[in-house]
């Protein structure tokens, strides 16, 4: 199987429809924690997640919360706060930030053509590190299995992009066209520079210093407590889940390789957004939306006519930037769908308001994600 297929990386599920609106009329004056464990309660009866994990806090602090299933059907786990699920595409936000992080301490410039720190790239037209994490460097995605046992780096998945014919599916930086392959480059670029394995090197420059305690890129062979187990829907009577599709994490990488909880996730989204450990050029840097070499913004330069309907949302550090609250205010968010799990986080950066998901089941149309952007940010839409 491809190992990055199951990132689901059609851009069209990443503002998808969910669970049917009018349980929030129902709610009245209920009390967010009501609504969230409404929701919550909502999302297990219908078999969409054998599990679900919901968090939402404000300016840094958790104001209220939700979790009911079970994390494993098999021994029958409920899902705790600390239950740990995988939060596939989400992790390219994770990946963007560590290179802003790198750019700060003057080990590399987001300006740096990717055969400056990939060197199998020369003669190949490289794109700019900033193109490939504004999505605009065109690299086609890798298509086949090349799963093995062995352990494998991100620079050796690189290589293996870097061989596939084609390369490009345009000129870098003439459009925009969502892509993990990005990201796994990007993750290559990390280890490269650090000289450390990707994890490590999130863990010494993010995980560590944030006080991610539950935050780690995954690896299929380890063993980690409370780590949720992944499903998919089931047509059998009475068996609406079976087990997800094996997937080796691992080679998700730089886009989609991340293990963690709702409160890291807006954990991690404070201080990414408010906190200092980027500098503010590079903190500021994150909101602006990518444009093309001519200027032009990626909303007028989509490479597949399909993404149109982001309308104006457009592209960050690994945020898709919605700018349909009032005022114009933005929403960064991002979904994940990697292999039996899928995961929301949004935050409505003018409120400090963020909301993160977690699911143990493959994306359906009755996920709550977009449920919850309108439970949690009413007064702003």
């Amino acid at each position: 199987m491809d190992r990055r297929k199951f990132l689901k990386s059609t851009v069209a599920s990443l503002l998808a429809g969910s669970l049917p609106l009018p349980i929030l009329a129902a709610s009245g004056g209920q009390s967010l924690a009501s609504v969230l464990s409404s929701i919550a309660d909502q999302s297990i009866k219908e078999f969409t997640t054998p599990g679900i994990q919901i968090s939402v806090w404000v300016d840094g602090i958790a104001i209220a919360g939700a979790m009911n299933g079970l994390s494993n059907l098999e021994t029958g786990t409920v899902v705790s706060s600390s239950t740990i699920f995988r939060a596939g595409s989400i992790t390219k936000q994770f990946t963007a930030a560590l290179i802003a992080r790198l750019h700060d301490k003057g080990l590399l410039s987001v300006n740096d053509r990717l055969d400056k720190h990939l060197g199998f790239f020369k003669g190949k037209d490289a794109p700019t590190l900033l193109e490939l994490i504004h999505q605009t460097a065109g690299v086609h995605e890798v298509q086949g299995d090349s799963f093995s046992q062995l352990p494998i780096t991100q620079i050796e998945l690189a290589k293996i992009i870097s061989d596939q014919n084609p390369l490009f599916d345009f000129q870098s930086g003439s459009s925009w066209l969502y892509s993990n392959a990005n990201y796994i480059l990007l993750g290559a670029v990390i280890e490269s520079v650090t000289k450390q394995p990707l994890n490590e090197a999130a863990r010494q420059h993010l995980f560590g210093p944030l006080k991610l305690a539950h935050t780690e890129f995954d690896h299929h062979s380890e063993v980690v407590k409370g780590r949720a187990a992944g499903y998919t829907g089931n047509e059998v009577d009475g068996t609406p889940f079976a087990n997800a599709d094996f997937i080796a994490i691992e080679q998700t990488g730089g886009a989609g390789a991340i293990r963690t909880t709702a409160d890291d996730l807006c954990r991690w989204h404070y201080a990414l957004l408010y906190g200092d450990f980027l500098s503010a050029e590079s903190r500021q840097a994150l909101l602006e939306p990518a444009r093309l070499k001519d200027g032009r913004p990626i909303t007028e330069g989509r490479f597949d006519p399909k993404d149109n309907n982001m309308g104006e949302t457009s592209y960050g550090y690994g945020l898709m930037l919605d700018r349909s609250a009032k005022a114009g205010g933005v929403i960064a968010m991002h979904n994940g769908f990697v292999s039996g799990f899928s995961a929301y986080l949004a935050t409505h950066v003018p409120s400090r308001t963020t909301v993160a998901c977690m699911c143990n089941a493959d994306p359906s149309q009755n996920l709550p994600f977009r449920l919850l952007r309108k439970a949690v940010f009413s007064a702003s839409l």
